[in-house]
């Protein structure tokens, strides 16, 4: 899917405007997150729809204090991530693209992941989580959407490392 917030840069090249990093990416690399890669001069978010991770937890893993205690939220995660922290616990899918993963992934698209946030009886909502979720920003605004449609809550465990219009639009 083409990504959005981007510029083209001449010779094939594009911005990435999506975080504070504001990647150049000549054509056929991927910026810092590993997962915005340009094809030709057109910014693509690799990742759209690709779930490396799911599955339902206590609303406090999120870590939210007196957010709905004792609830559960379906939590959802891809790959990649803009930050390259050394003590990540979930570095083999922050830190990896959709071609280097070695792991299986399954692709899903939006409104699946309503349907299985539904599949359990009291179900919050959706929470983005496992890496980080705004590198996979097109699929999490339209997951949400639908989610919030539907009256499900959504939390984003994320290191905010963001620019403002995309921000804004979240």
């Amino acid at each position: 899917m083409e990504a959005l917030y981007y510029k083209g840069q001449g010779n094939k090249g594009v911005q990435c405007e999506l975080c504070p990093h504001n990647c150049i990416i000549q054509s056929e690399k991927s910026g810092i997150c590993n997962v915005r890669v340009n094809r030709e001069g057109i910014l693509i978010a690799e990742n759209y729809g690709i779930i490396s991770s799911l599955g339902f937890d206590p609303i406090e893993k999120k870590p939210l204090y007196h957010y709905y205690p004792g609830s559960e939220i379906f939590s959802v995660g891809s790959l990649g991530c803009n930050l390259k922290c050394k003590f990540c616990q979930n570095w083999q899918i922050s830190q990896t693209g959709v071609c280097d993963f070695s792991r299986n992934t399954e692709q899903y698209i939006p409104g699946e992941i309503v349907e299985l946030a539904f599949s359990r009886k009291n179900n919050l909502g959706i929470a983005y989580t496992y890496n980080e979720p705004t590198v996979f920003f097109e699929y999490v605004v339209e997951v949400a959407k639908r989610a919030k449609k539907q009256g499900l809550k959504n939390v984003m465990v994320t290191n905010g490392y963001i620019n403002l219009d995309p921000l804004n639009e979240l």
